[in-house]
C-alpha cells in the first residue's frame, strides 16, 4: 500500500482523506448486559451532569449533549463497547495514555475511581445510535476546562 501511496501528489492524498472523512462507521447495537439500574443512574449523572463536589465536570460538556464530540479533535463516546471506554478511562487515569499539557483527560480521569468508570462505560455503552452522528462544529463547545492536544500518541514527550 505504501508504494501505491509514494506516487500521490498531496492533492491526491487530500482528496482522499476528504472523501472517506465524508463516512460514518456504523454503530453497533447498544449492549444489553445485565448491570444493576442504580449502576446505570449513577453513569447517566456523571456523564450527563458531573459531580460537582468532586470538580468533575460532565462528559457531555467536553463530547457535546449529544455525546458525538467536537471538531477538530474532541472525540465522540457513543457507539463503543464498555470494555473499551473502561479500558481507555484507565489509560488516561494511570497516566499511559496522555495529551499535551494541559491534560485534562488525565485530570478528569483521576477524580474516577472504578465504580465511577464501570458506570459511565455501561450507560454510554446503551446508548442508540443519534440520529445525526457528527460531531459539532469547532468553536460550539466551551471547554470547562484547560485541555491542551488531544491527539498526543501513547510515549509522547509531555
Amino acid at each position: 500500500m505504501s508504494y501505491l501511496l509514494a506516487f500521490l501528489t498531496d492533492e491526491d492524498l487530500r482528496r482522499i482523506a476528504q472523501y472517506f472523512a465524508g463516512f460514518q462507521p456504523p454503530y453497533p447495537d447498544p449492549d444489553t448486559a445485565a448491570v444493576p439500574p442504580d449502576v446505570l443512574d449513577h453513569g447517566k449523572q456523571l456523564v450527563m451532569n458531573g459531580d460537582a463536589s468532586r470538580k468533575l465536570p460532565a462528559c457531555a460538556a467536553c463530547h457535546g449533549a449529544r455525546l458525538t464530540g467536537a471538531k477538530p479533535g474532541v472525540p465522540g463516546l457513543l457507539g463503543l463497547h464498555a470494555s473499551y471506554i473502561a479500558g481507555q478511562m484507565g489509560t488516561w487515569r494511570s497516566g499511559t495514555r496522555h495529551a499535551l499539557a494541559p491534560d485534562c483527560m488525565h485530570e478528569i480521569a483521576a477524580r474516577l475511581n472504578d465504580r465511577d468508570i464501570y458506570a459511565v462505560s455501561s450507560w454510554l455503552a446503551r446508548q442508540p445510535r443519534p440520529d445525526d452522528p457528527w460531531p459539532s462544529p469547532a468553536g460550539d463547545l466551551k471547554l470547562p476546562l484547560a485541555c491542551g492536544n488531544p491527539a498526543v500518541a501513547v510515549g509522547a514527550p509531555r
